[in-house]
């Protein structure tokens, strides 16, 4: 499948950096995720591969957000960044997390995915 240019330069963006990071196209699919998110989910992106929705909602559950209430919907829906702290359930464990996400618009001003960043919090 092909991507946007602004997608896979996001991807390749985020296989430098130690952050957390993870990548949905428009639909919400997981497309990609780092080695730095893998470790907070508990499998490498080359164990699971692109997701839809309803599994990677069933595998990493983020128990404290509906999924229209979440900061990838609200970032989607709206536009603009959106942030909450949220507790992840994964192969790693619980534990909290600020999940930030940031709508990818392509040059078009069409919406080509988001970029999810995740970090620990004590809240």
């Amino acid at each position: 499948m092909s991507r946007p240019l602004e997608f896979i330069l996001a991807r390749q963006w985020s296989e430098l950096l130690s952050v957390p990071v993870l990548l949905f196209d428009a639909d919400l699919r997981l497309v990609f995720f780092n080695d730095a998110a893998g470790l907070y989910l508990g499998r490498s992106f080359n164990e699971t591969g692109s997701m839809d929705p309803q599994e990677w909602r069933a595998a990493f559950p983020m128990t404290d957000a509906t999924p229209e209430g979440s900061p990838l919907a609200i970032a989607q829906e709206t536009g603009v960044p959106a942030q909450a702290d949220l507790t992840l359930e994964s192969l790693a464990g619980r534990r909290r997390v600020r999940v930030t996400a940031w709508p990818i618009d392509g040059l078009t001003g069409s919406r080509v995915g988001l970029l999810a960043t995740l970090h620990p919090t004590t809240t």
